[in-house]
């Protein structure tokens, strides 16, 4: 049996300003597109911060490193303006690679106390089976994050952010990339803006790859769906900030 939070689940549309922090480029746009898209129809503010370099999963392996920054980028902001996001921010950690998850965590804290968001997203570092410690670190300090934003005393990467911080209200936190989800969102209405989204991501796809995600994310989209009476749904874990930690 599952024991759900004593909290009710928040109202995400009452977002305005919402925080979407992933491991890759990619990675709000295939998980959470559809929602992404809706709230952002709706009037909120999407903010993506990007974790990683994602060099790794570039698939031209002629192009320089500079090169396939451009790429990434390009991919990113095309897929971006199909969504609908506001603004974009980029940590640079190495993709698959050796980083500090108190430095994350740091860098993390500095941008939900710049940003102040209603609401974050990100991925589920309790996915069951995810083998990317990409996806678990990120999770992960992000969850952190959130518990930590309004305690001051725990720094963040930059001092003066941390001095100016005044504290804000997180409303709720999305995981999605989840097995254990408590809401199906209807994205049927947005679902070919996602779809478009994710095919500008050409940098990390090679064309039979690209056409392989698309099938698979329409087969889970309707999987998910299917007892809900729509055509379209993406998983969602949301909760409270307090829901994060003690099980409450």
């Amino acid at each position: 049996m599952t024991i759900e939070s004593l909290i009710p689940i928040p109202d995400i549309y009452s977002a305005r300003r919402i925080l979407c922090i992933q491991p890759h480029y990619d990675d709000n746009d295939i998980a959470a597109g559809g929602i992404l898209k809706q709230l952002q129809q709706k009037g909120a503010e999407l903010i993506y911060l990007t974790v990683t370099d994602d060099l790794m999963g570039v698939v031209d392996n002629t192009l320089s490193t500079e090169a396939a920054e451009q790429a990434l980028r390009r991919d990113q902001f095309a897929a971006g303006k199909i969504i609908g996001v506001k603004e974009h921010y980029w940590l640079g950690y190495p993709d698959a690679g050796k980083y500090d998850f108190f430095e994350l965590r740091g860098d993390l804290l500095k941008y939900i106390r710049l940003i102040q968001p209603d609401l974050v997203v990100t991925a589920d570092p309790w996915l069951t089976y995810e083998g990317h410690h990409d996806h678990i670190q990120t999770g992960l300090a992000t969850t952190e994050a959130v518990i930590f934003a309004g305690m001051t005393k725990i720094a963040s990467s930059d001092p003066e952010i941390d001095s100016a911080y005044r504290g804000h209200a997180i409303q709720g936190v999305v995981f999605y990339y989840t097995r254990e989800a408590n809401t199906i969102a209807d994205v049927t209405q947005t679902w070919d803006d996602k779809i478009s989204a994710v095919r500008s991501y050409q940098a990390q796809f090679e064309p039979d790859g690209m056409e392989e995600l698309v099938m698979a994310l329409e087969m889970k989209s309707r999987q998910v769906a299917m007892d809900n009476g729509f055509e379209h749904g993406e998983p969602l874990k949301i909760l409270h900030p307090m829901a994060l930690h003690c099980g409450f």
